[in-house]
């Protein structure tokens, strides 16, 4: 028992120096593109992490059941560190910046897959532990920015890439103190082995729509994402600076959502709720003051639609496919969110921002409130993650974040 405690902790202080890491490497690309190539050369660098990373999170997540999901953490955090010093060193070509960054997010797409399926052996509390799982990535956007904002003032971005590379070095040392999982998976015809974690998920009524409901709430994520921007620019005045204060106070609220969650039993509907009526309400008084109190209660929100995410597709995917139903996931996360920030300009321009934030507020209500009720009728857990609590590993078929 002492042992699994030492391995969550060094598996949570691994996520949070990666997490850092991502988020220093996000915001300094970000930047460096901007300047490199203006508007146009930032969302190119969107486009080229969302889309191959959406992509290959199906076939990377089979990593996490094939071998082992320790070992599987330090590839992914040593590989990460020596693209992200490429890329300090290939700051004169923007080109090979972004083929760099594209290679990065896709083998960023391996690493939260192997670490929800190896959680569940970590701990009898796994509601505690995605708690403060969630906790940690929100700390770590607002922790993370902010370093990479100050680096990249005072040294360049690449220094900023530099230091990254540190925390992903410093993240593989401490997933190495992990005793080392067997795979998962037994050997077979790889073609099947590739699409276990789909098959699993579309042969399970209860997967699907829980899969639903997390690549609606990440659609709408995506579409946040950009409203943010017009919220700070047009409707509350708060310019520039105003975009990082509102992606501060989201992720402050996401802090504060883990924290609930450790106290409480999350469940989706209340997510979703804590998710929407604040851009209703935002809709209706949009202001500085009630923009950043609303995007706090947002944060707050996804935080535990995540908790409650995260625990019943741990519960729910049998043990032996259940890293590439996370990748599976991961997947819809980088294609539903890049998605939704395709969708939400024009949606800008035809209603007008006050009545799209009106409409993009009511619409994950209006998903988690009718998976309740369909769940109810099939008698799911939906309604609260509390018989996802056992005095056990759940191993059985009885799952943004902001990923960086």
């Amino acid at each position: 028992m002492q042992r699994r405690r030492q391995d969550l902790r060094h598996l949570q202080l691994a996520w949070a120096c990666a997490a850092v890491g991502g988020w220093m490497f996000m915001v300094a690309l970000a930047v460096h593109a901007y300047a490199a190539g203006g508007a146009t050369a930032v969302g190119l660098a969107a486009l080229v992490r969302m889309l191959p990373a959406g992509l290959a999170a199906p076939l990377l997540g089979h990593a996490g059941d094939r071998f082992s999901r320790r070992d599987v953490l330090i590839a992914t955090a040593l590989a990460r560190a020596l693209v992200l010093v490429g890329a300090a060193l290939a700051l004169d070509s923007l080109a090979a910046v972004l083929v760099l960054a594209a290679v990065f997010t896709v083998l960023t797409t391996a690493h939260k897959p192997a670490q929800a399926a190896l959680l569940p052996k970590l701990t009898a509390n796994p509601i505690g532990a995605n708690a403060a799982w969630t906790a940690i990535d929100n700390a770590s956007f607002v922790g993370g920015a902010l370093a990479a904002g100050v680096i990249v003032a005072t040294a360049g971005a690449g220094a900023a890439f530099a230091a990254a590379a540190v925390a992903f070095a410093v993240a593989a040392s401490l997933l190495a103190r992990i005793t080392r999982d067997a795979p998962a998976a037994t050997t077979s015809r790889r073609r099947r082995e590739l699409s276990a974690g789909l098959r699993a998920i579309a042969g399970d009524r209860q997967l699907s729509l829980l899969v639903g409901v997390l690549s609606a709430a990440t659609l709408i994520e995506g579409m946040v994402d950009v409203l943010v921007v017009v919220t700070a620019l047009k409707l509350t005045g708060l310019g520039n600076a105003g975009v990082g204060w509102l992606n501060a106070a989201w992720g402050v609220g996401g802090i504060a959502g883990a924290a609930v969650a450790l106290r409480t039993r999350p469940n989706l509907p209340a997510g979703g709720l804590l998710v929407g009526a604040p851009l209703i309400a935002l809709a209706a008084v949009p202001t500085a003051a009630p923009a950043i109190v609303a995007l706090t209660v947002l944060g707050a929100g996804y935080a535990l639609v995540e908790v409650a995410g995260l625990t019943l597709l741990q519960r729910h995917a049998a043990d032996r496919v259940r890293a590439r139903a996370f990748g599976v996931v991961e997947s819809t996360y980088w294609l539903t969110t890049g998605a939704g920030a395709m969708l939400a300009p024009p949606l800008v321009a035809l209603v007008g921002p006050r009545t799209a934030l009106a409409l993009v507020g009511a619409a994950l209500p209006v998903v988690v409130i009718a998976y309740s009720i369909i769940s109810s009728a099939r008698e799911m857990p939906s309604a609260s993650t509390s018989k996802c609590v056992t005095a056990r590993t759940v191993d059985g078929p009885v799952a943004p974040i902001r990923t960086p």
